[in-house]
């Protein structure tokens, strides 16, 4: 099970003028989805005794201020859900892992960003310099 659905909130860097409403939009589509894909899997992955469950972090759960508020505290709450899983789940050979990305240049993040600024910030990156 890959549990790879997720959203970007509006870009509001100002947590006095980012809504409550925007928060917990993000929250129920990250971290309800990624609890929900976990719980339905682990149901059936039980009964066999084995089964693999991949959650989807980001580089945003172990490093500040790379975005939103909503999606940064999504992502704070899925390692913790994975890691939580792990040891619950582990003792029926569940295996329960989390891939947690720095950026990839998907249609979602150059939708944010624009095409430009983030070809130009992707360059940035020291993975992606020769």
């Amino acid at each position: 099970m890959f549990n790879n659905a997720g959203i970007l909130d509006p870009v509001i860097p100002d947590v006095l003028n980012y809504s409550q409403a925007d928060f917990e939009h993000v929250l129920r589509v990250n971290v309800v989805g990624a609890f929900l894909g976990t719980k339905h899997a682990a149901r059936f992955m039980k009964q066999a005794k084995r089964g693999s469950i991949i959650n989807t972090g980001s580089v945003c759960s172990v490093m500040g201020g790379v975005a939103t508020h909503g999606y940064a505290s999504s992502k704070h709450a899925v390692v913790g859900l994975t890691r939580n899983t792990t040891v619950e789940l582990g003792r029926d050979g569940i295996r329960v892992n989390c891939v947690s990305p720095y950026a990839f240049p998907s249609a979602t993040l150059r939708g944010c960003w624009g095409g430009r600024r983030m070809i130009r910030w992707m360059t940035l990156l020291p993975i992606l310099r020769e």
